[in-house]
């Protein structure tokens, strides 16, 4: 079994986690950002085609307690990495340190790079590497001068799944939306309103969601040019990945901006993602829209101004979004806002709260639950 470790953005660990739980891995710990699990080398490669609200899946290829730098070479130069590299590739060290005796970066980095190349020669026998070939990113994380060295299985980061080849202005991050989905528990039986679709991430995201698009089926990963994952275990699991698409699905996602430009990104965008007949796009003002079906699920990221906390320009809408929220109480609502007082705009307390993080701009996620319609 491998030791690995997931990276999520901050607020959602326990989303990321009910994932991974989902695809089978055992979850040895949780905290800040990180989901550390256990699974072999085709869950490797499961995690990072399935899961939607991980950042990135780190390889832990050994820990150690480091509190000198001849501790951290002795330690990284008596390691093998015969399965894990290949010895034309060039050789990227990242470094992050915590509360620990080495804290210098830039000295983490040189001493492990110079430990690894030393393990390298004994590995490969041989004196010299090139480092023209294939990329492989290690990060030495030291939290408490617990040292761990990890071997970066993702390459670019897993929020970025290919569909969106154009944006708008300040969009949000896709595994940030598919979070604000799986939060809302919306499943294909409902419809799915986003009045502030933007660039469409929240509504592609959802309708992937519910035909089992597998996020990572349009990219590439940098496992492929890891020793331990080759063979035709990838070949596998993006066969089973594809196989398991609900191509029969019906779905009702209604998505919508004011600006006429974010909604035809969005379309190209949901065309790119293969799931533009699943979505309904248009453009109009949030306050003209027909709220008419019952329960449906209301997932949005309204504009947050200029300066948050500060921009009186958005009073009005945030007014009027308030009005349609207390309105509509078969609605389920799910918003996403940097704004501590909405709910004094609603006049009426969120059944739930949550503190996410948009990038670096923290936010509040405001969860109305509506009733559940009725069983048929």
């Amino acid at each position: 079994m491998l030791k690995c470790v997931a990276i999520t953005p901050f607020g959602i660990e326990s989303v990321a986690k009910r994932e991974m739980m989902e695809l089978g891995f055992e979850i040895t710990q949780v905290s800040d950002g990180r989901v550390y699990f256990t699974t072999d080398a085709s869950g490797v490669i499961q995690a990072n085609l399935y899961l939607r609200t991980v950042e990135r899946i780190f390889l832990i290829v050994k820990t150690q307690e480091v509190h000198s730098f001849d501790n951290l070479f002795d330690w990284v130069a008596s390691l093998s990495y015969r399965n894990l590299v290949d010895p034309e590739g060039q050789f990227i060290i990242n470094a992050q340190s915590k509360n620990s005796d080495l804290y210098s970066l830039r000295d983490i980095q040189k001493i492990t790079k110079k430990a690894l190349i030393e393990a390298l020669k004994k590995d490969f026998n041989r004196t010299t590497f090139t480092e023209s070939g294939k990329r492989y990113d290690f990060l030495v994380y030291i939290q408490n001068n617990i040292a761990e060295l990890l071997l970066d299985t993702s390459g670019e980061a897993l929020h970025k799944r290919g569909y969106r080849e154009r944006t708008t202005a300040a969009p949000i991050k896709e595994t940030l939306a598919a979070a604000m989905v799986l939060l809302s528990f919306y499943d294909a039986s409902r419809t799915l309103i986003d009045p502030f679709c933007g660039s469409g991430t929240i509504p592609i995201e959802a309708a992937m969601i519910a035909k089992n698009i597998a996020p990572g089926l349009n990219r590439n990963f940098a496992f492929e040019y890891i020793p331990l994952f080759q063979g035709p275990m990838y070949k596998q699991e993006k066969r089973k990945a594809l196989e398991a698409i609900d191509q029969d699905v019906s779905l009702s996602i209604e998505a919508s901006d004011v600006d006429m430009v974010a909604v035809e990104i969005a379309k190209e965008n949901a065309y790119n993602a293969g799931v533009d007949d699943m979505i309904t796009f248009k453009t109009a003002d949030f306050r003209y829209l027909m709220w008419d079906t019952p329960y449906s699920v209301v997932v949005t990221n309204p504009p947050y101004g200029k300066r948050i906390g500060e921009d009186k320009s958005l009073d009005p809408l945030y007014n009027d979004l308030g009005k349609v929220v207390k309105q509509y109480n078969s609605h389920s609502f799910y918003i996403l806002t940097p704004f501590n007082g909405f709910e004094k705009k609603v006049g009426k307390k969120a059944s739930k709260t949550r503190v996410l993080f948009n990038g670096r701009i923290k936010t509040r996620f405001y969860q109305y639950f509506g009733p559940k319609p009725p069983i048929k």
